[in-house]
């Protein structure tokens, strides 16, 4: 792989939003993981039944879920930060260029027919003679 093509990649938002969507998803799964050994281990002990376990480790899984959209959301947001700062287009300014091309087409489309009529109907120059 080139270094452009490295360079490119770090600065790609889409791509640093997926990976840290990724990076959430495996921070949760490890932390699902590791909170069901930890239950099965106090119950193994007799500390906490097998209820009280099953209510910590949802709680811990629901505050985990909640970090990580909290997470992704930042990263989200100074990915956009980091867009706009080195003069990079968002997906939204992107969207809205679009919409405006496409309606400038169609803009130019219609006066395409009266140009043309127009253009069709001007009388033509007289000619010069060329002799004189």
């Amino acid at each position: 792989m080139s270094d452009e093509k490295k360079t490119d990649s770090m600065f790609d938002p889409a791509g640093i939003v997926e990976k840290a969507f990724l990076l959430g998803l495996g921070v949760l799964e490890t932390t699902r993981e590791k909170t069901s050994e930890l239950a099965n281990e106090l119950i193994d002990k007799g500390k906490v039944s097998q209820g009280d376990a099953k209510k910590v480790a949802d709680k811990i899984s629901d505050i985990a879920e909640e970090q990580q959209e909290n997470f992704r959301k930042t990263v989200a947001t100074e990915a956009e930060k980091a867009i706009k700062a080195t003069g990079g287009v968002t997906r939204e300014d992107y969207e809205k260029l679009q919409a405006e091309i496409a309606e400038l087409k169609a803009m130019l489309a219609g006066l395409a027919p009266a140009a043309a009529a127009k253009t069709a109907a001007a009388p033509s120059a007289p000619e010069v003679p060329t002799d004189l």
